[in-house]
């Protein structure tokens, strides 16, 4: 139920940062496209489609995964170290 509440939250914030952006940038429409790579490096299948519609090669969802790893990695290894 809170996990529920909280992405209707997010929604929400999302919908008002579209509008203020509409407004800032004198547009009549935005898009959101989104991507979203886990902390471990999992995607969703639509990734890839997301990157075309940025005219991003469909294959930098690789290089993406790849820093976010390398990312988790640096985390891990301060926390391990940490004294």
């Amino acid at each position: 139920m809170m996990m529920m509440m909280m992405m209707v939250v997010m929604m929400m914030i999302i919908i008002i940062i579209i509008i203020i952006i509409c407004a800032m940038w004198k547009q009549k429409a935005a898009q959101l496209i989104p991507i979203v790579i886990s902390s471990t490096g999992v995607i969703p299948k639509s990734l890839s489609q997301s990157l075309t519609r940025l005219n991003q090669h469909p294959n930098t969802h690789i290089q993406l995964q790849k820093s976010v790893i390398r990312g988790t990695c640096s985390i891990v290894r301060n926390l391990i170290n940490y004294k």
